[in-house]
């Protein structure tokens, strides 16, 4: 069983005070350098982890101050870096932030800004830097030396949009960023950020490692970067936006840093990049900025539990996973998605299979979602149950899908916000396919309208016996009389999908800005009670229907099958077996009487 995750360890013997104390600054602000000092030529440091959580410094060599084109939102500092923490790598995703100081006349060490893009030179250690005055909200009017570089700017882009997820099983991560590249995006995955005396809570200052999390727990979902600039309570970091969507309430965390994997190539999707894991939480976001984001320490973020069960009905062993989900729909969800839908499917596909220890080919279970608001007394959510084989580089696709389909209907409602208290995920399995399927079927020779008949059918489980039910059927009253037949449709497996087919269909994982362009026609369900509906209907039929045909007629289970006698019986849901699926077809004949 997961243990639960340090974070609320922390938070429960510190409390938030305590926290905010162990997360502070240490000392003073630190002098900034106004960019109009700021000059080609000068030779300043850097500062960023690269390994674990001590900060260690590079050499900054000042290029120039550059602007773009009219349209640039503001000149950047173009330098080049050297020294051992980066020469082997170069910079990357999770160095934005990384604060560069300057000395001035005097000799006195000063910020002059944050490294925040990259612009695809070879090896990675040429890029830009945000000034600090952008950086910290003071107007930045370029100074009289300032050259032109549209095309430099052009190509600059920020170094922090991939999100990282910590405490991934290899194949969940690999269906992760599989689907990831599927929608154009980057994902990176690293194992939990470890606890204990490896990765202590120290104060965050200039050159920390920093996230902002969507999650926090045994799941952790959050942006990599490193703080460029603490002042009291108030840290700003990146240089850049996350996702330019204003006022935000995610986790602010620290990270730990595994080490850089580096690419001298600096391409969109083949970089260097920080190889981390959010860490402790230590305060909230609460501005997505243009030239950066900013936060608070001490007090986090409205949140709700998430709790991922998982049982082997085989073994009797559980597998439980906690996070906390940061909460965002008080301010409407600033991107249109919610970190429910960005991390929850996710968790599920990871209990999965750290509770099957692999991926069976052959699996059934079931699924139980419940979703807990403050509108409605009675929990939001559905019950499944799943007959399937695994395919491709994963385990859950389809209730990984099914999960994504009802935290969807969520972020999708659009007559008021939700208050989510909880969510909740219990999922069972067996390594062994509780599925059989239809071979014949005996009915009586005649029924009367109006009368149930008693159909036997025979079926034979997957790689097992025969085994033979009886399914009761009524016969209608409209029923034309004459020669019929009964045909008996089982609920096919939830085979013909991979683990990153669903995680594609589920997960945003692109820019999350979105454009309103929905009608009444799409408005959804209008209540609470409708969305409930909604969400229970996010159903997976596992039953057996029946319908009433003319002899030789065609169709199947919910249709309207045709016939030259007219009418025709709509598929009606006839039984159910407790102990397995039944799939395929099997029909009888049958004369109707009046």
């Amino acid at each position: 069983m997961r243990t639960l995750h340090r974070t609320f360890a922390v938070s429960a013997a510190l409390g938030l005070a305590g926290l905010a104390a162990a997360a502070g600054p240490a000392g003073a602000a630190e002098p900034i350098m106004p960019l109009g000092q700021v000059q080609k030529g000068m030779h300043c440091t850097g500062r960023s982890v690269v390994s674990g959580v001590d900060i260690a410094t590079f050499d900054v060599d000042i290029l120039g101050v550059v602007a773009g084109d009219a349209a640039a939102r503001q000149p950047y500092i173009l330098f080049r870096a050297s020294g051992p923490a980066v020469d082997a790598t170069g910079i990357g995703p999770g160095f934005s932030g990384s604060p560069i100081s300057c000395p001035d006349a005097a000799g006195v060490s000063r910020v002059v800004g944050a490294i925040s893009e990259g612009i695809g030179a070879y090896g990675g250690l040429t890029a830009l830097a945000t000034p600090i005055e952008s950086i910290l909200g003071e107007t930045v009017d370029p100074p009289a030396e300032t050259r032109s570089a549209p095309a430099l700017i052009r190509s600059a882009r920020p170094l922090a949009t991939p999100l990282s997820f910590g405490g991934l099983s290899v194949p969940v991560a690999t269906a992760l960023q599989a689907a990831a590249r599927r929608k154009g995006a980057v994902v990176y995955a690293a194992p939990e950020a470890p606890s204990g005396p490896e990765f202590p809570l120290l104060p965050l200052q200039g050159g920390s490692a920093m996230a902002v999390g969507l999650s926090s727990g045994d799941v952790t979902a959050g942006a990599i970067g490193t703080v460029a600039y603490v002042d009291g309570s108030t840290v700003w970091a990146f240089g850049h936006p996350l996702d330019s969507a204003g006022r935000r309430s995610l986790f602010l965390q620290d990270a730990y840093v595994y080490g850089v994997i580096g690419n001298p190539i600096g391409s969109e999707d083949l970089s260097t990049y920080k190889y981390a894991a959010p860490g402790h939480d230590v305060g909230t976001l609460t501005n997505d900025a243009v030239s950066a984001v900013v936060g608070r320490l001490g007090a986090l973020p409205r949140s709700f539990p998430l709790q991922v069960v998982g049982r082997d009905l085989d073994t009797g062993a559980t597998d439980t996973s906690n996070m906390r989900i940061a909460d965002e729909t008080a301010l409407g969800l600033p991107t249109g998605v919610s970190a429910l839908s960005q991390v929850g499917a996710v968790a599920v596909a990871e209990v999965t299979y750290d509770l099957l220890r692999g991926i069976p080919l052959r699996q059934s279970g079931s699924m139980c979602v419940h979703i807990r608001v403050l509108e409605r007394r009675r929990p939001l959510g559905f019950c499944n149950t799943y007959a399937g084989g695994s395919q491709g580089n994963g385990p859950g696709a389809a209730q990984v899908a099914d999960f994504g389909s009802a935290a969807g209907a969520l972020d999708a409602f659009n007559f008021g916000p939700l208050h989510i208290l909880g969510a909740q995920v219990d999922l069972r399995f067996r390594r062994s396919l509780r599925q059989a399927y239809l071979l014949e079927a005996t009915a009586p020779q005649r029924a009367r309208r109006g009368t149930t008949v008693r159909v036997r059918v025979l079926a034979q489980r997957v790689n097992g016996p025969k085994l033979r039910r009886t399914i009761s059927v009524r016969i209608p009253r409209q029923t034309p009389i004459g020669q019929r037949r009964i045909r008996l449709d089982g609920a096919p497996g939830d085979g013909g999908g991979s683990l990153t087919d669903a995680l594609s269909g589920v997960i945003d994982l692109g820019s999350l800005q979105t454009t309103d362009t929905s009608t009444d026609d799409a408005a959804g369900p209008r209540t609470v009670k409708a969305l409930a509906a909604s969400i229970a209907g996010v159903h997976r039929y596992d039953g057996v229907t029946a319908s009433i045909l003319p002899l030789g007629g065609g169709g199947g289970g919910g249709g309207l099958p045709g016939g030259p006698e007219g009418i025709a019986q709509r598929a009606r849901d006839v039984y159910r077996d407790p102990a397995l699926r039944l799939s395929g077809t099997a029909s009888a004949r049958i004369t109707v009487t009046p």
